[in-house]
This record gives structure tokens, C-alpha cells and sequence, in this order.
């Protein structure tokens, strides 16, 4: 797998294309290559991993035909199962609208063949994802002046609440990509979609006080309150009852704003509390330290969350459990054709993350995590399906190897390792997970503690893993260079240089 920085001959020709053409053409030019070598990119095979993990050959099933085991379900059923993708649009960067399909690079695709690979995986009680763009049917809409901007027609948004989607998260850097008008239509769409199915559309609104406010779904014998906020804007002041309030959504970046969502969420009636979260610094698997605080130690220790997610990276990152409570860190896109072919990055980088989530009602009424399920993913820009076999399996080490980071002992809290399975999705159980009746208990019967891998995974996953592709700048530059720098320091202090850096050249490649 080759891994992933900037040539000094490749960044002289990017300057200089700049220079001719400016930065508008350098990016189209760009993202061009990069879809045209897509088509080249072709994984290094893995030498080794077949011995080291796969179990025997008769056990192998494509996650595709797999679905939750077969338990009879009555009224009484106190399980509830989430499935949590990525980030999800269906458009290329400021590309025409079409009811049938969405366009790349002006070429159109259909919702079925864009959805075909992950359909089968779509099947939670309650299946989320990061809608990382605008929707609507008007491609008179004024764009922002930004390299990227995504809108997506309804019709692609109502063919993947058919499918399965329930809850979409709306908060991120893409909700305001055509102003107030924008997000005043995907609010207007999305109300719409509830009589089809979708149960929950929090991030942005028409106000402070919508945009804050959970969520609350009921599902089966569970009521669910989520919450979200995003990068992307400056917030929204408090609503003036005397003038038209603002649309949009809280900013992550301002402190009353996270504060304000949390605490609404944590105050909220419910079984269950999740809270999406766009954050971060695009390519890092690694969160920051000062998102540690916000995200497991503000959310979770402190107000109780019981789920957080997190987007925006484009990668996936490490999952943790704290004090039974979970922060699934990233997640890396779902399926956007608007985002180049992560294929082109090395293991740590190159898939995207399915999670499947099984929940049961402890002593205490609330919903608690008994089990795990991690589906790595590939070709996540066009026809999104999930890795198989062995390369999905390494990618479960990848996640291993990242949990290794989220061990504090201080912080009861402990980084999720996954088993990795014949099929190349990974299972984590809790300690009692196996004596929970019906699915969960199905599932979990038998599963013990992965081991180590080999020394030779563990030392490619290393290498991938070990380096950071971040930005550096000089005065005299236009745009950023992405570099590669060892891991010599501290995960959380060289996490925190990283976000000082700024974005990293990739991101006019992705969003």
C-alpha cells in the first residue's frame, strides 16, 4: 500500500499550476487525477495476513448475506440495535441536480447502483448517518464562495430512507454550503421525509433553539434522544422574538454552543443519549487532546452521554468504552461521490466504517452496549461495499492497533478491541454479553478476547498508522503541503500539534 504525501516534484508542478490557472482549476485538475487513478490503484497484496488470522475456510460469509441471528422477537424484547455509517452525500462538488442520480464529474450514476453494496448492511432498528450536504431540488441556489459544495436532490435522500436510513445528522462544514436559503431547504425536504420513515434530522434548523434541540424517537420499547453539532460556521445567535431568527446550526468550535447542546441532551427524558459530533482535523486517526475533553470527558464522564459519534476526518479512527459508555471517534465516509478515492491512502487510511451497535435495558431501565460490530469499507466515493476476507480483517487490526492509544485507566476508559472474523468485519462483546438473551447472547456465544496478530502485521499496521499526513505552510505559499512526520511523541501531543497546523493539503482533494 503506498503511503501517502507530497513529492517535492509533485508539489512544484501543483505550484506552478497555480500560478497559471489558479486555485480553482489547480483543484478540478486535481481531483480529476486523482478519480482517474482510481482506476489504476490496485492493493499490495497481504503476504501474510491469511495465516495469521484467518480462521478455517468453511466459516467464511460475506457480510452481504449476513444478517443479526434469527431470534424470535416478542413485545417484550428489551434490545435495540444501531447501525452508525459515515459521512453520506449524493452529488460532486457543485454538480447539477438530477432526480434519478448523482453526478461525478458529470457523470450520472443511479441511486441503486450507488447503494447496492451496502443495502444489505442497513439493517438496525435504527441505521444513522452524517449527511454531509445540502438538500435540495434547485440548482439556482447561490453557492458560498468555497472550492466544495455539496447539494443533494430528494430523491436520492427518500431512496435511502427506503433503504433502511432513519436518523441523519446535519451538522458539519457542508450544512451551510448555500447559506440560510440552503439549509431552510434541507429542513423543508427532510420534514417532508418523516412521513416516509425518517425519525430524526438533528443539526440544523430554523433556529437557536431548533438546532439545539434533541431528537426524540421512539423505537420499539426504547425512547432515543440524539443530538448534534458541527464545524463550518460561527453559530447561531439566541433567537430574537421580535425578528425572523436565523437557519443554521451550533458551532463545535464555540464553547456555549457544545455546552448548550450537551447539557439539552443530557437533561432530555430518554433510554439512550447519542450525540454526533463533527470535529477535528481532516486524515487524523488520532483525536486531539482538547477534543478528549470535549468529546469523552465533557460528553460522556461528565453529562452522561451514552454515545458519541464523530465525523469529518474521512478516516476512520480508534472506538472506546468509558465507564460502559462509548465514543466511537470516526467513522470515515459512507458513500460520497463529492470525495476522492481513499484507496489511494495506506491501510490506515484507505476504508470507511459500518458500526453496529447492540444495545440491552440493564437493572437500571437505560439502554447499555453489550456488542460491537466493525465493518471496514471500500470505494466509498462511488459504489460503496465492505472489504472482504483479509483485507477487511487487516483493517480490524488497524482499529486494534489505534485502540492501543485510548487506554487510561485514570479515565476508566479503555480502547475497543475487535476479533476479527472470517468474513472481515470485526465483533467486540462485553463481559455479559454473552448471557443477554436472544440476539445479542447468539452473537456473543463464545467470543473471547482477540490476540495479538503476527509480528509482520503488526509492524505494517505500525508503519501506516505510525505517520501523519498534516499540513505546513510557509508566508509565501497559496496553498498547504502535506508532510509526513514520525509518531516519536505522544499521541495526544503530537495529535495537538497536528490541529494547530491547520488543514492538511488532502482536504482540496476531499471537502
Amino acid at each position: 500500500m503506498g503511503r501517502a504525501y507530497v513529492t517535492p516534484v509533485a508539489w512544484g508542478i501543483g505550484v506552478l499550476r497555480f500560478c497559471l490557472v489558479g486555485v480553482a482549476a489547480l483543484a478540478a485538475s486535481l481531483t480529476g487525477l486523482a478519480t482517474a487513478s482510481a482506476t489504476e490503484h490496485e492493493r499490495r497484496p497481504i503476504l501474510t495476513a491469511a495465516a495469521t488470522l484467518a480462521p478455517e475456510a468453511d466459516e467464511w460469509v460475506s457480510p452481504t448475506a449476513r444478517s443479526l441471528p434469527k431470534i424470535a422477537e416478542t413485545a417484550g424484547d428489551n434490545t435495540l440495535t444501531i447501525v452508525f455509517g459515515g459521512d453520506l452525500g449524493l452529488g460532486g462538488s457543485n454538480e447539477r441536480l438530477h432526480p434519478e442520480g448523482a453526478l461525478r464529474h458529470g457523470k450520472r450514476h443511479a441511486w441503486a447502483d450507488l447503494t447496492a453494496g451496502i443495502a444489505p448492511l442497513i439493517n438496525g432498528d435504527l441505521n444513522f448517518a452524517n449527511l454531509e450536504t445540502v438538500v435540495t431540488d434547485r440548482d439556482t441556489l447561490g453557492a458560498n464562495p468555497k472550492l466544495f459544495n455539496f447539494k443533494s436532490h430528494p430523491a436520492g435522500v427518500r431512496h435511502l430512507v427506503g433503504l433502511g436510513f432513519n436518523v441523519f445528522s446535519t451538522a458539519n462544514n457542508h450544512a451551510l454550503d448555500y447559506g440560510e436559503e440552503g439549509v431552510r431547504e434541507t429542513v423543508r425536504h427532510l420534514e417532508a421525509l418523516e412521513a416516509r420513515g425518517l425519525k430524526a434530522w438533528p443539526g440544523v434548523g430554523l433556529s437557536r433553539e431548533q438546532a439545539s434541540r434533541p431528537s426524540d424517537v421512539l423505537i420499539k420499547n426504547a425512547r432515543v434522544r440524539i443530538s448534534a453539532i458541527g464545524i463550518g460556521g460561527n453559530g447561531l445567535s439566541a433567537d430574537d422574538g421580535q425578528k425572523r431568527p436565523r437557519a443554521g446550526m451550533l458551532a463545535y468550535s464555540q464553547p456555549q454552543d457544545i455546552r448548550e447542546t450537551v447539557t439539552r441532551l443530557a437533561e432530555a427524558d430518554g433510554d439512550l443519549r447519542v450525540l454526533s459530533v463533527h470535529y477535528g482535523a481532516e486524515l487524523q486517526v488520532r483525536p486531539s487532546a482538547s477534543d478528549i475533553a470535549k468529546l469523552r470527558d465533557q460528553a460522556v464522564r461528565t453529562q452522561g452521554i451514552d454515545i458519541v459519534v464523530g465525523h469529518h476526518a474521512h478516516v476512520p479512527a480508534g472506538v472506546q468504552m468509558v465507564d460502559g459508555k462509548l465514543v466511537l471517534y470516526g467513522l470515515g465516509n459512507l458513500l460520497h461521490p463529492g470525495m476522492q478515492d481513499m484507496g489511494r491512502f495506506d491501510m490506515c487510511r484507505d476504508y470507511g466504517l459500518f458500526v453496529r451497535v447492540h444495545l440491552a435495558k440493564a437493572a437500571s431501565g437505560r439502554l447499555e452496549t453489550r456488542a460491537i460490530e466493525a465493518i471496514p469499507l471500500t470505494d466509498m466515493h462511488l459504489k460503496a461495499q465492505p472489504l472482504l476476507g483479509d483485507e477487511g480483517r487487516l483493517r480490524i487490526e488497524v482499529l486494534n492497533h489505534l485502540a492501543s492509544d485510548l487506554d487510561e485507566p485514570r479515565a476508566n476508559a479503555t480502547g475497543v478491541r475487535f476479533v476479527a472474523r472470517p468474513d472481515g468485519s470485526g465483533l467486540f462483546c462485553t463481559a455479559s454479553a454473552a448471557s443477554e438473551p436472544g440476539r445479542i447472547g447468539a452473537l456473543c456465544k463464545g467470543w473471547e478476547a482477540p490476540t495479538p496478530p503476527s509480528r509482520d502485521i503488526a509492524r505494517r499496521v505500525a508503519n501506516a498508522c505510525g505517520t501523519d499526513i498534516i499540513a505546513r505552510r510557509k508566508p509565501s505559499e497559496p496553498s498547504a503541503i502535506g508532510v509526513k512526520t514520525s509518531r516519536s511523541q505522544s499521541p495526544v501531543r503530537q495529535a495537538q500539534k497536528e490541529a494547530a497546523a491547520g488543514r492538511s493539503f488532502w482536504s482540496f482533494f476531499t471537502d
